[in-house]
């Protein structure tokens, strides 16, 4: 017997008075008829056992008639009853788009409504609902003479939304606990996934993706791959599948497929297999392997850190080499994943915005002015993923720091009184108290750096916050005092208890070398934690090198003649390659790349930035500039010809930060760019690139 038909039943036994038809459907919210076929199978029930029946009595209800020993009866016989729940009407939604998208048998509505003990309308209005869900996806929900219900639309659409419809309803998967402890949700979810295909699939994710530490994205890739492995199973393909899907024949996502193919016995494409591949990879932070992700995932991880340092008033900066590295992987990923309209799951998406709304807000903004650059909308849940990168730092940073506030008391009742007061506040709260001043001392406040005012007297309007208290504090006064600096927090100024060792940094280093010892990569890292263990701190951006610091005079060439693209990239990039900074393969990498993926390189108005990966012939970090007589056509439409072009040689993925920074800078000053590219005089152009006074000519 159902959930629902005990509770009726149970509420039989409980009462010994009438109860009319329209009160039970209002209280159990189902319509009388359904209410009048729950009172029919009880008696059923009741009639088997020779138990007394509900009855009904005119014009009162019903009831069901007894003797207190028939009663006692009746429980016994419902005590020992087995239950089958009733569905909600969200479950019952999401039991039919399992059934129409995963049961191998067809799925026919009159059959549906007597297993969920509804009438026709209520299914008839889910129905209804669903098509509005599934509008979104471009999928009609049609039914077909004795194939039942049926999905029509893209087969990755459909898997899409299952995607969805499954992490909205079960996102935390336990595939470990027997079936029956599991709530009903996830009974559904495993009556059309089996629990062992499941847990199949988190056994290969762990034996191939030993690498992926992050549980929330190790079950987006078993949930994606366990649709993925049904509807193959039952003939489901993808049709007008790309050719172009670029990812590693022998990593890990590659892998972890391979295993599922021969485990589930599956027959597919290669074009399939390259599919989904690519797919699970967009679902985790990734190492970046091509040009065009990687300049863009460098822009834009500068552009989030520099505008949620702005709005936070966080400095994220001084974690900067960790940040971003953390950030451009996961950038990475989030590209792929809105490229390709896949929403993955944040199970922690509340508790992020409750905790960290600041940053989360920040965060939100940007990627709402970032939108418009984008081919599909970022979820709620990409930027809460963002938002644990940004608060872990926030967190690191708080523990190097201490927050205070410098105050003044002013006091009309002496000099030991005001000693007293101003003491107190010292000593039960963090305040550094700047100056004690008596009522007639009050125009002094104008030469004193503060933040805020206590005094034992109403004061005139001022600028600063200002607290009365009694001259001699007293226990209740301290939740007054707490309020107020809750209050004025944005006054408080800050303390770092990590001492800016920088400058003794480059001192070992310089001793190192001259000593005749040789500053390995090693060495330098170690060097950087010993100073950390000391909690002496390195200022990242004194260290990286700034422009002006690579960009030599040899590396500037002005007002060159250019007949294509090509030979723009192979002239700006010959200072480097002359300074074997660079190799040939370089340059074959940066026209290779473009002719790949398109005019990506130009990321400003005029202004293009040539580049490939570190592993295609870096020897050393370098930059060169060139600009053109006449511009050159890159094929970038929106950003117009290019007048200006750097050459940008990385040897990893952190150290040209500040170069970056500064090439962010120069596309936002069209005005710089313009007097740039006026230029013939290389001490000039350094002049104006570096905001450096313009030397006179001769």
């Amino acid at each position: 017997m159902r959930t629902r038909t005990i509770a009726v039943f149970r509420k039989f036994i409980s009462i010994d008075y009438p109860l009319t038809i329209d009160t039970l459907s209002e209280e159990f919210q189902i319509s009388t008829r359904t209410m009048r076929n729950e009172i029919r199978e009880i008696n059923d029930f009741l009639h088997k056992r020779a138990l007394p029946l509900i009855s009904s009595i005119r014009n009162k209800g019903f009831i069901i008639k007894g003797t207190n020993e028939q009663k006692q009866l009746v429980k016994i016989a419902l005590q020992q009853l087995p239950v089958s729940p009733i569905l909600s009407k969200e479950e019952r939604q999401f039991d039919l788009l399992l059934a129409i998208a995963f049961s191998v048998t067809p799925t026919i509505l009159s059959q549906k409504e007597n297993s969920y003990y509804v009438s026709k309308s209520v299914l008839d209005e889910d129905i209804r609902k669903l098509k509005l869900r599934l509008k979104k996806y471009d999928i009609e929900l049609v039914s077909q003479p004795k194939l039942g219900m049926q999905l029509v639309g893209l087969e990755r659409s459909i898997r899409l939304m299952m995607y969805e419809v499954i992490n909205q309803y079960a996102s935390n998967l336990n595939y470990e606990q027997p079936l029956k402890e599991l709530n009903l949700i996830q009974q559904l979810l495993f009556s059309y996934i089996p629990q062992m295909l499941i847990n199949k699939l988190f056994e290969l994710a762990e034996q191939t993706m030993s690498q992926v530490h992050d549980e929330i994205y190790k079950q987006q890739i078993v949930i994606f791959t366990a649709i993925w492995v049904i509807r193959n199973q039952q003939h489901h393909h993808l049709t007008k599948i790309r050719s172009d899907f670029i990812h590693n024949d022998s990593g890990s996502i590659n892998q972890f497929i391979r295993l599922v193919c021969q485990h589930a016995a599956l027959q597919v494409s290669r074009q399939e297999q390259q599919y989904i591949i690519y797919m699970l990879e967009t679902f985790n932070t990734k190492d970046i392997n091509n040009s065009i992700d990687w300049l863009n995932a460098q822009l834009l991880a500068i552009k989030l850190v520099n505008y949620v340092e702005e709005k936070t008033q966080i400095p994220f900066s001084i974690k900067q080499e960790q940040l971003y590295e953390n950030l451009c992987k996961h950038l990475a990923g989030l590209i792929a994943r809105v490229s390709n309209n896949i929403h993955i799951i944040n199970p922690l998406l509340d508790n992020i915005k409750q905790n960290y709304g600041v940053i989360y807000s920040a965060i939100a903004q940007f990627i709402l002015n970032l939108e418009t650059t984008l081919s599909n909308k970022v979820s709620e849940d990409e930027v809460a993923f963002l938002t644990i990168h940004f608060s872990a730092f926030a967190s690191e940073i708080n523990q190097e720091r201490s927050y205070y506030f410098k105050a003044v008391v002013i006091c009309d009742h002496g000099i030991a009184t005001s000693n007293l007061l101003a003491q107190s506040l010292k000593e039960f709260f963090n305040i550094e108290i700047l100056a004690i001043l008596a009522r007639n001392d009050q125009h002094l406040l104008q030469q004193l750096d503060f933040d805020l005012i206590f005094s034992t007297f109403p004061l005139p309007h001022y600028e600063h916050p200002v607290l009365v208290l009694e001259p001699i504090l007293k226990e209740k006064n301290h939740p007054i005092i707490t309020d107020f600096l809750a209050k004025n927090r944005d006054h408080q100024r800050m303390v770092n208890h990590c001492t800016d060792a920088t400058d003794l940094f480059y001192a070992l280093v310089n001793l190192i070398e001259e000593s005749g010892g040789v500053v390995s990569a090693p060495i330098y890292n170690q060097l950087e934690k010993c100073l950390a263990i000391n909690n002496l701190k390195i200022n990242k951006r004194k260290i990286q090198p700034m422009l002006k610091d690579i960009l030599t005079d040899d590396d500037i060439i002005l007002q060159q003649t250019c007949s294509n693209w090509q030979q723009a990239i192979t002239f700006v990039a010959q200072p480097l390659l002359q300074k074997n900074y660079i190799s040939k393969n370089y340059v074959d990498a940066m026209i290779s790349s473009l002719e790949q993926y398109g005019p990506y390189i130009v990321i400003g108005k005029n202004l293009a930035l040539a580049h490939a990966r570190p592993e295609d012939g870096v020897n050393q970090l370098g930059l060169s500039v060139m600009t053109m007589r006449d511009p050159v056509d890159f094929g970038n439409q929106d950003m117009g010809p290019v007048k200006i072009i750097f050459c940008l040689a990385a040897i990893d993925s952190f150290s040209h930060l500040n170069i970056m920074r500064s090439l962010i800078e120069l596309i936002n000053d069209e005005s710089k760019l313009d007097r740039l590219l006026m230029c013939n005089c290389v001490s000039q152009f350094k002049a104006i690139l570096f905001n450096e006074p313009t030397p006179a000519l001769t």
